[in-house]
């Protein structure tokens, strides 16, 4: 997905995430859609290592293979509560309806159709009986996204350096135990890895089924953030700007107007800004930039009052790697020399 900057308006691709991370079944006297994953899967104690690659927002993708077939490119979305599929795919497998489900787009709600998936497997996980949301492909990015309902109850090593993505059960044996899957060329470095001590740890806490970061500031601003790997750009809410702009740090005075493009086809309006260093955790990531937007997702998620961030992948990717274990609720990040600055 493209990004046209030019000097009074952008108009930027947010991800598509924001479109599904919402996604519920309607039901007759249910009341209001709300966030929910799926709990009828079952998983394996397999660990999946495998091969990855970007879409051309930079965005992580897998191998995954549906019912048996495959492989196709799904994008690993841990803003994503649900697992979507794009409506070309699910006609092309022939995937029996599963009937409506109320997404949650940037700008309000609007109605998909869901497809039953079987099976959908990444290596040698699986996730059985998934009810996933249809968008267009061309929405997408990709043939589909890979969400929550996947990545839960598992630990998630997104390997950015060496393009490599590992999803594994929880109690494993760790974030450089899976580098040693991912990479065989780590085995023989090891000793040398832990001795460079590269590796941060972060708690986090769950909410809506996502892993929050807990101690995380933008500026010295205390803000809630999401890590966001569907996310093209990253992007704060309106009351993170308003505290933001009070700051010593502030932001740029240079503001550019920006418009926000969801899978779903909903666009809203932003500003687009440097910002103040992000910290989370020991860690102090300088050089950002992020949109401010006045989200529908920030309303349900009930942040409208207090500042908070979507991680996108524009600033993920500047880790070598982020590793969310989701049962020990924390992330791990493996930072490059010389470019990320740890504090504390």
């Amino acid at each position: 997905m493209d990004v046209t900057w030019t000097r009074r308006r952008a108009v930027t691709v947010i991800g598509a995430s924001l479109a599904a991370a919402g996604c519920a079944a309607t039901a007759p006297h249910v009341g209001p859609p709300i966030l929910i994953n799926l709990a009828d899967q079952a998983p394996t104690d397999d660990t999946a290592a495998l091969g990855s690659a970007s879409d051309v927002a930079s965005r992580m993708t897998a191998p995954v293979f549906i019912n048996g077939e495959g492989p196709f490119d799904f994008v690993v979305d841990t803003g994503a509560n649900r697992t979507v599929i794009s409506r070309e795919l699910a006609t092309r497998l022939r995937l029996p309806s599963a009937g409506k489900a109320q997404i949650h787009g940037i700008a309000g709600v609007e109605p998909s159709e869901t497809a039953l998936i079987g099976r959908l497997d990444v290596g040698k996980v699986s996730s059985r009986r998934l009810r996933a949301p249809t968008l267009d492909r061309a929405r997408l990015g990709a043939d589909g996204l890979m969400g929550v309902d996947v990545l839960k109850n598992r630990r998630v090593a997104m390997d950015f350096k060496r393009n490599f993505l590992t999803i594994s059960k929880a109690d494993d044996a760790g974030f450089r135990a899976r580098q040693n899957v991912s990479d065989s060329r780590l085995r023989d470095n090891a000793a040398e890895e832990a001795a460079a001590d590269n590796v941060v740890i972060v708690p986090a806490r769950y909410r809506f089924g996502q892993l929050i970061i807990i101690d995380a500031d933008l500026g010295g601003v205390p803000v809630t953030a999401f890590l966001d790997s569907g996310s093209q750009n990253t992007v704060g809410n309106l009351k993170l700007y308003e505290q933001l702009r009070s700051t010593p740090l502030g932001l740029t005075a240079q503001v550019s107007v920006v418009e926000l493009i969801s899978a779903t086809g909903q666009r809203a309006r932003g500003e687009f800004s440097s910002v103040p260093p992000l910290r989370m955790g020991g860690l102090s990531i300088g050089n950002l930039s992020a949109v401010f937007a006045d989200l529908h997702i920030f309303k349900l998620w009930d942040l409208s009052d207090r500042p908070a961030i979507l991680v996108g992948i524009d600033v993920m990717r500047h880790f070598e790697a982020i590793e969310l274990d989701f049962g020990n609720r924390r992330v791990l990040f493996r930072t490059p020399p010389k470019t990320l600055r740890r504090i504390g």
